[in-house]
């Protein structure tokens, strides 16, 4: 949405403000969605560049690659006389740029428009969910402990060790995992 508000916002300024482009004013079309997918193309590439399209194919081929391919021939296929085009494209790119940028510092310019499309999802839902405590955020993302603690494998071939290095090094030795090994061991009788 907004690569294709950008784009809109750059077509009207330049067909206003840039003087070659004033005598074409009248004429001038702006249709499809070509700002948004170039904002998508260039926020999905900045977001990840790196990622692997078809994996299998050579150890796959990298997004940036893809997205670089795009704009070339995005480019090329957009006639010169058409500059409001060329002009809308260039200013959904750079939408899609600062829209992901913005996000990684932590500013989430869609909040708004995820939380009215659930608002509208859930208005007649019966079952949508209850105003109050989110359980996944408490539970997994605001957690202060661990979600589990490490514990090794009492086995008799363990505690031999254990106890040889006793014999040879003396209790004081021991690591704390030695330590509680050699407890657990004695409550479950081995």
């Amino acid at each position: 949405m907004y690569g294709a508000f950008g784009g809109a916002i750059a077509f009207m300024l330049a067909y206003n403000f840039i003087p070659a482009l004033q005598t074409q004013a009248p004429f001038a079309v702006l249709s499809g969605a070509s700002a948004s997918v170039m904002a998508v193309a260039v926020a999905t590439t900045i977001l990840s560049p790196n990622y692997r399209l078809f994996p299998l194919l050579g150890g796959g081929l990298p997004l940036w690659v893809l997205t670089a391919v795009y704009i070339i021939s995005d480019f090329l296929t957009v006639s010169i006389s058409d500059s409001g085009t060329l002009i809308t494209h260039i200013a959904g790119g750079v939408t899609g740029a600062l829209f992901i940028l913005a996000y990684k510092k932590g500013y989430d310019w869609g909040g708004w428009m995820n939380n009215f499309f659930d608002w509208a999802t859930n208005l007649f839902n019966p079952n949508k969910p209850k105003k109050g405590t989110n359980i996944k955020e408490d539970l997994f993302y605001k957690s202060t402990g661990a979600p589990y603690s490490k514990t090794p494998n009492v086995t008799q071939v363990r505690i031999d060790n254990i106890l040889d290095k006793i014999n040879q090094q003396g209790y004081s030795q021991l690591t704390e995992e030695e330590k509680d090994l050699l407890k657990r061991a004695g409550k479950e009788g081995l």
